[in-house]
């Protein structure tokens, strides 16, 4: 224990109640979540504009494929063809407009029932404990912490 004898527990909830980390995680992940949103939005929007041409290119690929190996791969190569096509029609498709959300409406996590209890003692610290473990198996193989 400290000096204050304030299990370290509690005194990491002060800690972070002071610096406002849930509430900067928070504002820190509405943020993030509007950056993505806005990126996606500009690919999608990059897929409509060009979408006739990165057809054509994806055509001609699998054209140029088919060539080279003589056909041999056409099964493959139009299957990827298609899935690249449906990819490029999901995203030029969907709608990606960021949500308008105050970071207080994110849901934070739940901490472990056992940060909360006062009950979490070290192994050193349990009672009928002497000390450091033995130094058998891996316990001597690492340096003390």
């Amino acid at each position: 224990m400290s000096k204050d004898e304030t299990p370290i527990s509690d005194q990491l909830k002060k800690v972070v109640d002071d610096l406002d980390l849930e509430g900067r995680v928070k504002e820190a992940t509405a943020a993030a979540e509007q950056v993505v949103l806005r990126g996606l939005e500009a690919t999608g929007s990059y897929l409509r504009d060009h979408r006739a041409d990165i057809e054509g290119f994806i055509d001609r690929a699998g054209a140029a494929i088919d060539r080279q190996t003589a056909g041999r791969y056409a099964d493959q190569v139009e299957q990827v063809r298609s899935q690249l096509s449906a990819g490029v029609a999901s995203l030029a498709d969907r709608q990606w407009s960021p949500v308008e959300r105050a970071p207080e409406a994110l849901a934070a996590p739940e901490p472990p029932e056992a940060l909360d209890s006062h009950e979490v003692v070290a192994p050193e610290e349990r009672p009928g404990s002497e000390g450091p473990a033995e130094t058998s198996g891996w316990a001597g193989s690492t340096d003390p912490v």
